[in-house]
């Protein structure tokens, strides 16, 4: 596999992912008969929950991958386990947010730690590399 395809293909994990948060939701919608927001329907405030916070960590994480793997700086490896991490973590907020009448908290949180880390992990490293680029006169 080319180094810099690997985002790509989690990014196809997480689409197929984000496809199935998206039908369960809409089928939560149908399901109740509510369109917009989620009334007093506790059920479907998990899934539209669980289905906007993916949509605004996965963007981001992308964003924070990508690059740093296409200049080849982090080893195959690593990126791997970085979006395995993330995959891993996507899943498990999921499963642990949906059902908004039961949480399942343990999962949730394990979801989180897993998105936040790589994250926090990928903007140190795009911090340290620009300031390793400074030139000093």
């Amino acid at each position: 596999m080319q180094i810099e395809m690997i985002s790509l293909f989690y990014l196809g994990l997480l689409g197929l992912l984000y496809a199935k948060i998206s039908l369960d939701t809409i089928g939560m919608r149908k399901k109740f008969k509510i369109s917009l927001g989620h009334g007093t329907n506790n059920e479907i405030a998990g899934y539209t929950a669980a289905h906007a916070n993916f949509q605004a960590y996965v963007p981001i994480l992308f964003l924070l991958a990508y690059p740093l793997e296409q200049s080849t700086y982090l080893s195959p490896i690593l990126v791997h386990t970085l979006w395995m991490a993330i995959l891993a973590g996507r899943v498990l907020h999921y499963v642990g947010i949906r059902h908004a009448d039961r949480p399942r908290f343990t999962f949730r949180i394990a979801g989180m730690q897993l998105t936040l880390w790589p994250m926090i992990l990928l903007a140190t490293v795009h911090i340290v590399r620009y300031a390793a680029s400074w030139k000093t006169p």
